[in-house]
């Protein structure tokens, strides 16, 4: 039999704070298990190279953002 001390309210509260911590527990589980898998090379690749090509950028200037080889 349900406490008559706990009202409708405190019923509904405790049951959004149960759903939020399932919630929470499922997502971080999830978000561990996302996290852990490897990195597809395809990528790695895509970093490395976007990595080198902001290194070869000059930080100031007049350069619209073309490469000096694109025939522009």
């Amino acid at each position: 039999m349900p406490d008559p001390a706990l009202g409708t309210s405190s019923r509904a509260e405790a049951g959004q704070s149960a759903r939020r911590r399932v919630l929470g527990d499922q997502l971080r589980a999830y978000y561990d298990a996302v996290t852990s898998e490897p990195v597809p090379d395809a990528l790695t690749d895509l970093m490395a190279e976007l990595a080198r090509k902001s290194s070869n950028t000059p930080a100031e200037g007049g350069d619209s953002g073309r490469d000096s080889d694109d025939g522009a």
